[in-house]
């Protein structure tokens, strides 16, 4: 391709239309109407002969094409804004709407922290969060562009995404205060004994625990599994369910007047980590850098 005649603003509408996903918002975004926007995508059609972005009736969808120019683009676009000095705002002027998905687990621990950061360093910069369960709906999120940065269990880098481990994270049985079989200690007869509650975000109907103890020749029953963990301590606190929870949400739901009781579990679980993942297309997006550097800080923090 010759791009001694390439006009600038073309790709700057791709970069638009690729957020967005919308011509009209993509419009907004760049400062440009409905009809122009509509012309510079048909412009951007004859330019690399290829439809870019098919309609759908949820959005704009993007080729397999439009997928391949996305990364190159963007690095373009960011490496010129930087060196004409465009990236040198302070967070304070940030003006942006982020989307992060996230797992249950990765809003309930971060989400609280990060929003007092945001609201003291950056008001004008908005958080959409998109709920995530498992490793390949991030990646799907990131390259669709649907995500800005996932947060939750960490994907495999590779020439387009990125991993970055954020935290590490153990585990706690939780019981209902004066459970029967744990009047004695919690040992490895009463825990297989009773009857468990499974959090899996994926469906799963077995986990980490249940591998562990084949290992082992053992097995437990599992009487109830959920997607999620918020409704976990509740069941737990009115039934002889027993769940092994990570220990940062189980500490927040013991004690009190809750009537949850926590212990070790009575065999050695590893810890596992949670991770911020992005597409290398928004590596040096300013305010993405910036929030990731406060995730990372907020992480430490915690």
């Amino acid at each position: 391709m010759d791009i001694s005649g390439l006009d600038l603003n073309l790709l700057k509408a791709f970069e638009a239309l690729y957020i967005e996903r919308h011509v009209t918002r993509a419009g907004v975004r760049i400062g440009l109407s409905q009809s122009a926007m509509s012309g510079a995508l048909t412009r951007l059609r004859d330019l690399f002969g290829d439809e870019l972005f098919i309609r759908t009736p949820a959005a704009m969808q993007p080729t397999r094409r439009a997928q391949e120019l996305a990364l190159p683009i963007g690095r373009a676009l960011d490496l010129l804004r930087e060196g004409l000095g465009m990236e040198t705002q302070e967070p304070a002027q940030y003006d942006a709407t982020l989307t992060l998905a996230m797992t249950d687990y990765a809003a309930f621990v971060l989400l609280p922290g990060l929003i007092a950061r945001l609201g003291a360093q950056a008001p004008r910069v908005s958080l959409h969060v998109h709920g995530m369960f498992g490793r390949e709906e991030a990646i799907t999120l990131l390259d669709q562009g649907e995500a800005d940065l996932a947060i939750g269990f960490p994907v495999e880098a590779s020439s387009r995404l990125v991993s970055h481990p954020l935290m590490q994270e153990g585990f706690s049985c939780m019981v209902r205060r004066g459970h029967p079989a744990f009047r004695q200690g919690a040992d490895l007869a009463a825990y297989i004994g009773a009857p468990h509650l499974l959090v899996s975000p994926e469906g799963d109907r077995s986990g980490l625990v249940d591998r562990l103890l084949a290992e082992r020749g053992l097995a437990r029953h599992v009487a109830l599994s959920l997607p999620q963990f918020l409704v976990a301590p509740f069941v737990i606190a009115e039934t002889d369910l027993i769940a092994t929870l990570s220990t940062r949400v189980a500490r927040r739901f013991a004690g009190g007047e809750n009537g949850l009781a926590l212990f070790e579990p009575p065999l050695p679980l590893p810890k596992w980590t949670l991770s911020m993942m992005w597409h290398r297309r928004t590596e040096n997006h300013a305010v993405l850098r910036w929030l990731r550097a406060q995730l990372v800080d907020l992480a430490r923090v915690l």
